[in-house]
């Protein structure tokens, strides 16, 4: 059973052998739908648009990856809606994985609890204004010729997120949270004399401060939602979350995605590499044979590798991001570049991020490096900054700068203003977490480039240039920021620029606090 994928369409489902495990969780999808009086079955006016609806079905696994339920949901084809008719506004935020991982740094230094709640049909509880219409659900039709007039959202309707947050937001704001100035799917509140978090991700909600005020925020939500409390946390976004609390550590990882993802491109036994990319190797548009993408999908592996950069492997962000501006026309040799990412994860598989045993008191760092040059097919350089706090990343990047710069001293200091836009950033979220906003330290390897932050000058020759300029040395003249030099050799943002090698390689994990997963 542990090696079964689910049913793309009603008609597999059914036919599979595990049919009655999905008859009953589409049942379970119904009664859900029917106690929330999600619709009236009606007759749609004539010349009205009826959106299609189908089954979706996923396989829900814990933590080890064993199977835990059968899920069905009934979403509306939200792309045969039209605009200004059956949607207007669609936005609805989602909590930044930096602010998760900044929240993480916080409740292993301060031992809090970090209890997940589920919402139940999440989508379900949002109301919506417009008149819309969609298909009965298959399989379980009614009458002849009606349709389902919706009360509230459903899933796949363009809506439906913004209908969803707007409702929560509500019930915590009835309860007195406040929204984060840095992130507005993070709320605060003082409970008595105890600050609680909660960190929400469309359903998926976080619950992080004392066990009083932890209990507090889940009997609340749970009296206005129907809520699955999963306990204390450990798997989140499809990322694992593992405590020491007895040491005050968290870890968070991605184990098990990088097996599922090695074993379904035949990786699992491959020799492993060194580092993601092998730092005597060039890229470019021009290298290898045009590659036939329907026997190699580039892009799948490349779009896998991209979540995993985002979320828990900083490690390789500069080894993906680079791969992926080859996505429209890739060559063989990109493919083995991916393939070249893969086996290095197959060696580093059971490491994530730590955070914890961190001398530095609950203070963000942040470390800021350029590669002048280094992109072949258009010279433009590359930034790399990583921000840190107790002792694990919470913050980072790696993207080719938008213009050509002219020296390293140009190039470096265009990264700086970058990492400092980052920085002011998270010094609004440090200070909704009680963090330390003392002036924030960024430190860069290249003494021009700190001497031009930090000193007038008179002539420039570009105006994206000076505005750069400007606006970082602003911040510096009011000690939000300050700019410190270090050596390359410990300068840990040097693996988000270009490929290292592997001696430099493992001195950036070591200060992005990556290690083995406890």
């Amino acid at each position: 059973m542990a090696l079964i994928d689910a049913p793309a369409t009603y008609e597999e489902a059914m036919s599979s052998e595990y049919a009655e495990n999905w008859k009953q969780a589409m049942q379970e999808e119904m009664q859900s739908l029917i106690a929330n009086n999600t619709w009236e079955l009606k007759t749609a006016p004539s010349g009205t648009n009826i959106i299609p609806t189908k089954w979706v079905y996923a396989i829900k696994r814990d933590a080890n990856g064993d199977i835990t339920r059968f899920k069905a949901r009934l979403v509306a084809k939200g792309f045969k809606q039209k605009e200004g008719i059956d949607f207007d506004e669609v936005f609805a935020p989602v909590s930044k994985h930096s602010t998760l991982r900044a929240l993480l740094a916080k409740v292993a230094a301060d031992n809090l609890e970090l209890r997940q709640l589920d919402v139940t049909t999440a989508f379900l509880q949002g109301d919506i204004n417009e008149e819309v219409f969609v298909q009965q659900p298959q399989g379980f039709e009614q009458g002849k010729g009606l349709t389902c007039h919706l009360n509230r959202a459903l899933y796949g309707l363009r809506q439906a997120p913004r209908a969803w947050y707007q409702r929560l937001h509500s019930e915590l704001d009835s309860i007195g949270f406040k929204e984060s100035s840095a992130d507005p799917s993070l709320y605060i509140k003082i409970y008595k004399t105890h600050i609680v978090y909660v960190l929400v991700y469309v359903d998926d909600i976080l619950i992080a401060g004392n066990k009083e005020a932890v209990d507090y925020v889940s009997a609340c939500l749970s009296s206005a939602f129907k809520v699955r409390d999963l306990g204390d946390v450990h798997l989140f976004l499809g990322m694992t979350i593992t405590r020491d609390r007895k040491n005050r550590m968290l870890m968070l990882g991605q184990e098990r995605m990088i097996t599922s993802l090695l074993t379904k491109y035949g990786q699992e036994s491959a020799r492993p590499n060194a580092t993601p990319l092998n730092s005597s190797i060039t890229l470019c548009r021009t290298e290898g044979e045009p590659l036939d993408t329907d026997k190699y999908p580039y892009s799948n592996v490349i779009g896998s590798l991209m979540y995993l950069s985002v979320c828990t492997r900083p490690d390789i962000s500069q080894a993906v991001g680079a791969l992926a501006r080859y996505m429209t026309a890739p060559t063989t040799v990109h493919w083995k570049a991916a393939i070249s990412v893969l086996r290095y994860l197959a060696g580093t598989a059971d490491y994530g991020i730590m955070f914890g045993n961190s001398t530095d008191n609950l203070k963000i760092n942040g470390y800021c490096d350029a590669d002048f040059a280094g992109d072949i097919d258009t010279r433009r350089s590359t930034t790399g900054y990583i921000f840190t706090l107790n002792g694990g990343a919470i913050s980072w990047s790696s993207r080719r700068q938008q213009t050509v710069a002219v020296s390293t001293a140009e190039a470096e200091y265009m990264a700086a203003a970058y990492a400092v836009k980052e920085a002011l950033w998270l010094r609004k979220l440090a200070a909704d977490l009680q963090l330390d906003t003392a002036t924030t330290v960024i430190y860069g390897d290249n003494q021009a480039a700190i001497k031009l932050l930090k000193n007038p000058i008179s002539s420039l020759r570009s105006k994206h240039i000076d505005v750069i300029y400007h606006f970082a040395r602003e911040h510096l003249i009011s000690k939000e920021i300050e700019f410190v030099y270090i050596s390359t050799d410990v300068m840990i943002a040097d693996v988000l620029t270009k490929a290292v090698p592997k001696a430099k390689h493992l001195i950036c994990m070591k200060g992005m606090g990556m290690h083995k997963l406890i």
